[in-house]
């Protein structure tokens, strides 16, 4: 038993310990290639499913076929209720009323995704790194971007629900970019 051990201990015995894996491994996946995976008859007889088939070549509609180019997905444009709901939003992050942060918190927080809530939940309004908004709102595609004094607000907005508000319109990503 002890030389057993000691063989197969060895470097020769792990050697062949591995080599006996991978070869198992091969045959495993070398098995799963004759396996169809959709779902048709695994003895090799039966014939395929078109209709599982299909499903991997369908058009899905968003892009076209041999566009490689921005202009091949549908622009989606946020109806003014959007654009409005994110100007109300904006107002109400500059925090022209002078909030504390909890104040300024419950001002902000009907405007936002419960997720986008969590997140800004102990942020500090005198951090918000602008004054004023500078120019009209730019509506594109889900996002809605305001020029103010130091930067640029983008706002992502999406339709859904809070714990405060009914379904409507709501900000569901705040970016920064300084100017």
């Amino acid at each position: 038993m002890n030389r057993a051990l000691r063989i197969i201990f060895s470097r020769y015995g792990i050697v062949v310990i591995i080599l006996i894996l991978v070869l198992g491994v091969i045959a495993l996946a070398s098995q799963r290639e004759q396996t169809p995976l959709d779902g048709g008859n695994a003895n090799g007889g039966g014939s395929t499913s078109e209709a599982s088939s299909e499903a991997f070549t369908e058009d899905d509609g968003f892009a076209t076929e041999n566009c490689e180019s921005d202009d091949c997905y549908p622009e989606e444009e946020l109806p003014q209720e959007a654009v409005d709901r994110s100007v109300e939003f904006a107002e109400a992050w500059l925090n022209p009323n002078g909030y504390s942060a909890d104040g300024w918190y419950d001002s902000i927080i009907p405007f936002l995704t419960d997720e986008q809530a969590e997140l800004m939940q102990g942020v500090d309004p005198s951090e918000v790194p602008a004054t004023e908004v500078t120019g009209p709102p730019v509506p594109e595609g889900l996002k809605v971007a305001f020029p103010m004094d130091t930067g640029t607000l983008t706002l992502t907005m999406t339709e859904g629900s809070n714990n405060l508000t009914g379904t409507g319109w709501l900000v569901s990503a705040i970016d920064w970019e300084q100017s």
